[in-house]
């Protein structure tokens, strides 16, 4: 008698699906490791081919900063008046501004300059109504004058102002804020702001007659930012 198949209920399974290969895991992995190094390696060699070309370009050019000098401050007029709230001033200076650079030229677009003194300012004036360009290896000349009256009050630098009245040289500040580019060759560029700052010792002449001390070439310090 011949045997009864089995009466199977349901779909009959299929084979098992087997899990991830470890090894194809690996592949991925080895695979996204490599286009990340690979990554890394282009962004460190475009930025020491960006290094090594600013470095050239700064052997080639060896740019340096410009220079100013207070080459002679006339104070013919520097009073309190009203209770010492009142300032009276006359002051010149002859500025210079020397380009040290050989290959490149310096377009100056504006120049203001601030009078301070004990720390309050009392004048600013515009020295480039047009702006000016100082070509490499040469000089400058620039002219200053602050003239007039500024409400100001003393208060406890009264002391300070009563010694240097006595010794008739007073200390005064000049701050320049200044807007300049750069020129090589055919290319002019940047927009830079630096600032200047000069630390004055400058002697009253009252009634034509200078005092003993005299006026001191004075270096300016330039920041660039």
């Amino acid at each position: 008698m011949a045997e009864k198949e089995p009466h199977l209920n349901g779909s009959c399974p299929g084979p098992s699906i087997p899990p991830p290969n470890q090894e194809d895991k690996n592949k991925s992995r080895g695979c996204f490791c490599r286009l990340f190094g690979c990554l890394w390696k282009t962004i460190a060699a475009l930025i020491l081919i960006i290094v090594l070309a600013i470095f050239i370009c700064w052997l080639i050019l060896q740019p340096r900063m410009f220079k100013v000098h207070i080459t002679d401050a006339k104070l013919t007029q520097f009073n309190f008046t009203n209770n010492n709230n009142n300032l009276q001033y006359k002051l010149d200076l002859n500025i210079t501004l020397r380009n040290p650079n050989k290959k490149m030229d310096i377009y100056f677009d504006k120049i203001e300059a601030n009078a301070f003194y004990e720390g309050q300012r009392f004048d600013t004036e515009n020295l480039t109504i047009w702006g000016f360009k100082v070509e490499r290896k040469s000089t400058h000349f620039l002219n200053a004058t602050f003239a007039g009256q500024q409400w100001m009050v003393l208060g406890a630098n009264e002391l300070d102002f009563n010694e240097q009245k006595s010794v008739g040289v007073y200390s005064i500040d000049l701050k320049c804020y200044l807007r300049i580019r750069f020129r090589i060759g055919d290319f002019i560029g940047g927009n830079h702001k630096p600032k200047v700052r000069c630390g004055l010792k400058v002697p009253l002449i009252s009634n034509g007659n200078l005092s003993t001390a005299r006026f001191e070439t004075t270096r300016c310090d330039v920041h660039l930012f």
